[in-house]
């Protein structure tokens, strides 16, 4: 329960750290990222990548720079591995169908 919890908040720590607001993740979306990453054993900052890769159009420039610029600084530590981050980008975790952002 607690790891669960523990998880959850780093994923969200992780998420705002890439400059995604977890209020506007679709609720479906952002469970089934959490128990895909808690079942293939993924870091949170790996599982941000997932949602960063299910997101990554639909962002801003902006955004999309800040973001890559905190990709290039997590790839070059612990956290992530080489092999969970090219899994993660070459969408070899799939998803239901579910839309990642709210229906506005």
């Amino acid at each position: 329960m607690f790891k669960k919890f523990w998880y959850q908040r780093s994923f969200n720590a992780a998420l705002l750290e890439l400059g995604i607001a977890t209020s506007e993740l679709n609720p479906a979306f952002h469970e089934e990222v959490l128990s895909t990453a808690l079942r293939e054993h993924l870091t949170p900052k790996e599982a941000a990548l997932l949602v960063l890769s299910a997101v990554y159009p639909r962002l801003s420039l902006v955004d999309r720079l800040s973001s890559i610029h905190v990709v290039r600084k997590w790839r070059s530590s612990p956290q992530v591995s080489e092999a969970n981050y090219q899994r993660t980008q070459s969408g070899g975790l799939a998803f239901a169908q579910a839309p990642a952002f709210r229906e506005r």
